[in-house]
């Protein structure tokens, strides 16, 4: 990544080293001094820092999961994984995880759409439309591959995604935060099986 994404990215390392962080399992989105949106989890930031928005733990999404649905948006992960390099797998349980594919979603702090993107974290992510699934999958394929660059452990690429990159630095490791460590297990448990599903010559009887 290159331009205002590794700059707002960059930004969540940076904050790993502040201190006055707040609640371990919040992340606070401030829109600093020269307009850049950046995210931490200090609740406290300098003059001149505007808070934009919280976003507190991750809450597992259960209920009823048709075939159908689960398959619907094979082809753009496919698509986002050859784009970035991703395992289309690991795009897939992310998506289950974190919306249960509904491409509506919207969580209560305002993260949208199948792979959950806040409003400007979409912005820099080049997604005009976090609803549209081509989009949205791209976009949060796009994150998985920058926190890969960053992290040579998946848990960590997943607490990152999930808690934010600063937490995973300050902590030196998986924060200890019950929602990012629900978060990284429910991943966990249904990569295998997606990573079968793509492996399958028929994808529909891959996963039971």
């Amino acid at each position: 990544m290159r331009g205002p994404v590794t700059l707002l990215l960059a930004l969540l390392a940076s904050s790993a080293l502040a201190p006055g962080h707040a609640c371990a399992d919040a992340i606070y989105t401030y829109r600093a001094p020269d307009g850049v949106p950046m995210f931490t989890d200090r609740e406290r930031m300098p003059a001149g820092y505007e808070l934009l928005n919280v976003r507190r733990g991750w809450v597992e999404r259960r209920g009823h999961l048709s075939a159908d649905l689960r398959d619907l948006y094979d082809p753009e992960i496919r698509h986002a994984a050859r784009l970035y390099g991703i395992d289309p797998g690991l795009i897939k349980a992310v998506i289950h995880a974190e919306s249960l594919f509904d491409r509506h979603a919207v969580s209560r702090v305002g993260a949208q759409g199948l792979m959950q993107l806040m409003p400007r974290t979409a912005a820099f992510l080049e997604v005009d439309n976090a609803f549209d699934p081509r989009q949205n999958i791209a976009g949060g394929a796009r994150f998985l591959n920058y926190l890969m660059e960053r992290f040579d452990d998946l848990e960590l690429v997943l607490a990152a995604y999930n808690a934010g990159e600063g937490n995973v630095r300050r902590h030196g490791g998986v924060p200890p935060f019950p929602e990012t460590q629900g978060y990284i297990q429910r991943v966990q448990q249904l990569l295998p099986r997606y990573q079968q599903h793509f492996a399958s010559p028929d994808p529909s009887l891959a996963i039971r």
